[in-house]
């Protein structure tokens, strides 16, 4: 693995909300970014399984021994000094594993609490991870980042719906595909069912995101404001496929770059505004 290459580039929704953290956070946070980048490419890429699960175990094997300061591999050399710096749970990095050996097989799941949990691991755990960075680890701020990480996550899967099937990943559960009378795998443009498919699954996403805010309050969130920039960024992506479901069919519905500098901008200037106020 080579440490040098970063996968942390513009079109990404990370890329403006880290700009507004201090250094050494910012390194940290591409680190991990790059651990988890590193982990869905063996998931994603084309090599067939039995060497997709000799990957990721090799994978896991070099972050125990990151966890243990016996890195060897070269990334995660550089890992490890994060693990240190920012004493990383192994937790939630073991959280973002398991999610990534879910995804090694086609994905079916027949009922929400079976996505909820997949979304804990994938985007939980580099919530999680983030929080301690970020140099918080209390109860309140841990609901804050899994509850901001499924929002993520579900608007991910919208986003994404027919990259995943390509993949045999179908992550909405079968049940709600029944209670729309929509087979996935023969959706056409202008289904008023599929409209009404991606309300449902961003009006859910959008209850997870409610109580990841009402887990803190303002004064609090202000102090996350590279948090809440990412945020910003996915409720404009949010409301872009709420008014674009057609287009969801027919490829990624993507923000522009402008769309997130002006998502970070208004973050910023909320959490000043927070910082400021008496009011929390």
């Amino acid at each position: 693995m080579n440490p040098q290459k970063s996968p942390l580039g513009q079109k990404t929704s990370f890329y403006y909300p880290l700009l507004l953290l201090p250094a050494d956070q910012r390194q940290a946070m591409e680190s991990l970014y790059r651990f988890c980048w590193l982990a869905d490419d063996i998931a994603d890429n084309t090599d067939p399984l039995p060497l997709k699960k000799k990957k990721l175990a090799t994978f896991k094997k070099d972050l125990y021994l990151a966890l243990q300061e016996k890195a060897k591999d070269p990334f995660f050399k550089t890992f490890q000094t994060v693990i240190n710096r920012f004493r990383l749970s192994p937790e939630p990095l073991l959280r973002i594993v398991t999610g990534v050996e879910r995804d090694l097989k086609p994905i079916r799941f027949k009922k929400f609490e079976e996505l909820r949990q997949y979304a804990l691991q994938v985007a939980g755990g580099p919530g999680l991870a983030s929080m301690e960075i970020f140099g918080y680890r209390d109860e309140a701020h841990q609901k804050y980042a899994e509850n901001l990480g499924i929002f993520l996550q579900i608007v991910n899967m919208v986003r994404d719906h027919q990259e995943d099937l390509s993949l045999g990943r179908r992550y909405f559960p079968q049940e709600d595909y029944e209670h729309f009378h929509l087979n996935p795998h023969t959706l056409g443009e202008k289904n008023s069912h599929w409209r009404n498919f991606v309300e449902f699954q961003l009006d859910r996403a959008w209850t997870y995101l409610d109580r990841g805010w009402s887990s803190l309050n303002k004064k609090e969130r202000s102090e996350l404001c590279t948090a809440e920039a990412i945020g910003a960024i996915y409720v404009r992506l949010h409301q872009k496929l709420r008014s674009q479901p057609d287009q969801i069919l027919l490829g990624k519905v993507s923000l522009s770059k402008a769309d997130k500098v002006l998502s970070v901008l208004g973050a910023l200037a909320r959490c000043s505004l927070w910082r400021g106020s008496r009011f929390s």
